[in-house]
């Protein structure tokens, strides 16, 4: 009778440890998925609607690789071979710049600064960032050696952000300046990051350097003024 006693405690102690195992494992799958802070904030409530925030000034940064085709198998494999190259290395570079890398879409990578971690640095955080994101790729070539280029636009602003989706959920941002930096990487060059009249306020002049660019025309807001983020004094 003890001896079967003791084989049901072991076989019980085996399973916590199994649902342990498990509940740490689907801690890091969410953690992966969105910031700690909300994952854990969405675990209490089980109600995405109680990770939405309204933040009153974030930097949010849109890069695209340009420049590749994909209009054969061959060609496709390139594309996807140099954006994970790419990808990964600026992966690299998130905890450096206390950044959140939000998504990748296609050929794009989205970046905010500001939320959900609050900072007066949001701006500072996203320049540099986006002045290191140039950098790294300099010594990376795609698989048929030509050199890789990307461009890049960042606007500051006010956004609202949270949880979307329930089986596969995502940390999302909303409004107009989502859509104004988005815009602002459509209108940017290769190889140059294009920031907004808002976002070069917010940089320290005694820090950074930026050129005037005059103004691009921005889909739904017609002329608007924009610099060249050109890189770091000193």
């Amino acid at each position: 009778m003890f001896d079967k006693a003791e084989q049901r405690s072991e076989e019980l102690s085996r399973n916590y440890e199994l649902l342990d195992t498990w509940k740490r494992r689907g801690d890091e799958l969410l953690y992966s998925m969105i910031p700690k802070t909300v994952a854990d904030r969405l675990s209490k409530t089980k109600s995405s609607l109680s990770t939405c925030e309204a933040f009153e000034a974030v930097s949010i940064l849109f890069c695209e690789l340009v420049g590749l085709l994909s209009s054969t198998v061959k060609e496709t494999m390139v594309v996807v071979e140099t954006m994970n190259a790419v990808f990964s290395c600026f992966d690299a570079l998130m905890d450096r710049f206390n950044v959140y890398k939000v998504e990748t879409v296609g050929q794009i990578y989205m970046v905010a600064s500001g939320a959900p971690e609050r900072t007066e640095m949001h701006a500072q955080n996203i320049a540099e960032l986006a002045l290191a994101m140039l950098e790294s790729i300099r010594d990376i070539k795609t698989p048929d050696d030509h050199e890789v280029e990307i461009r890049i636009g960042v606007h500051s602003g006010p956004a609202v952000a949270g949880v979307v989706g329930i089986k596969v959920p995502r940390y999302c941002f909303f409004g107009d300046t989502v859509n104004t930096a988005s815009r602002m990487q459509s209108t940017s060059e290769p190889g140059k990051i294009n920031i907004t009249d808002s976002m070069h306020t917010l940089l320290p002049p005694d820090k950074f350097i930026t050129e005037s660019r005059g103004t691009v025309n921005l889909k739904g807001k017609g002329e608007t003024p924009a610099y060249w983020l050109v890189g770091m004094k000193g």
